[in-house]
């Protein structure tokens, strides 16, 4: 019964801010892809995680094709503030092209490739940050004119850790008051209709070895919050989990179980 309940808040919520319905970016996909990737710049995350990261967030910018777009944020206390860390166009070369546009179109897919490794690359070696502002990354996403699928990557512990909501704070986020929260932060931070609609989005989670402690708020509950936060603006949390599984641009979504930490 409780489950019906939420459900019904959800569905609310949707209407309330404007979102339910609207899939004008979901529509008309056009040919190629647009990549965001988010880096945690915080102080919560070590060295060796970081690493891992790199190599994953590399992983993404060779699957880069023609027709793709690519821009690489940092999250840290001034996530909506800062300046991206990497952004590219790559052009469409189509099989009637010259030869001066298949090359161009060669250099930029080159460009994009190699400038977001550098720049997931410097962009990962520290993180000095003492908190992390995880909701703000979502006023930098604006709707691709281009109507390209758009996959949006976050490589973070996800425990926002602004007033807005404190995530590092034990019982931050509840179940039954998910819904109340999430409408509270769509009117703080006046997302707009269908802000992330027809968006996919993966979440890439620090792992927690054994002995360690756990988050304040464990990562089950934190799944059910992102799932209902970004179902409310219309995207789609494709996966949270410690890793990424085969291509992001594949036909097929990621899979794998969820890694839970408590």
């Amino acid at each position: 019964m409780q489950f019906l309940k939420y459900q019904t808040v959800i569905l609310v919520l949707a209407g309330v801010i404007g979102l339910a319905g609207c899939s004008a970016r979901g529509a008309d996909r056009k040919t190629g892809s647009r990549l965001i990737i988010f880096l945690d710049q915080t102080a919560s995350i070590d060295a060796t995680q970081r690493a891992a990261w790199m190599k994953e967030a590399s992983g993404l910018a060779r699957q880069l094709t023609g027709g793709s777009s690519v821009a690489v944020y940092p999250i840290h206390d001034r996530t909506m503030d800062a300046a991206p860390l990497f952004q590219a166009d790559i052009p469409a070369v189509g099989d009637d092209a010259t030869s001066d546009e298949a090359l161009a179109g060669h250099l930029a897919l080159v460009h994009a490739r190699d400038g977001s490794r550098a720049a997931i690359e410097k962009g990962l070696e520290t993180g000095p940050a003492v908190r992390t502002d995880v909701f703000s990354s979502i006023d930098r996403i604006q709707p691709d004119t281009l109507h390209r699928r758009t996959v949006i990557v976050y490589f973070s512990d996800m425990l926002n850790s602004t007033p807005d909501l404190n995530l590092e704070t034990p019982g931050a986020i509840k179940r039954p008051s998910m819904g109340a929260q999430i409408e509270a932060l769509a009117r703080r931070h006046y997302w707009q209709p269908g802000q992330l609609a027809g968006d996919e989005v993966y979440c890439v989670l620090n792992s927690i070895e054994s002995g360690h402690r756990g988050p304040a708020v464990d990562r089950l509950t934190q799944k059910a919050f992102y799932d209902a936060l970004f179902q409310a603006l219309g995207a789609r949390l494709v996966s949270y989990e410690t890793h990424l599984t085969g291509s992001v641009f594949g036909a097929a979504a990621l899979g794998g179980p969820y890694v839970a930490s408590r």
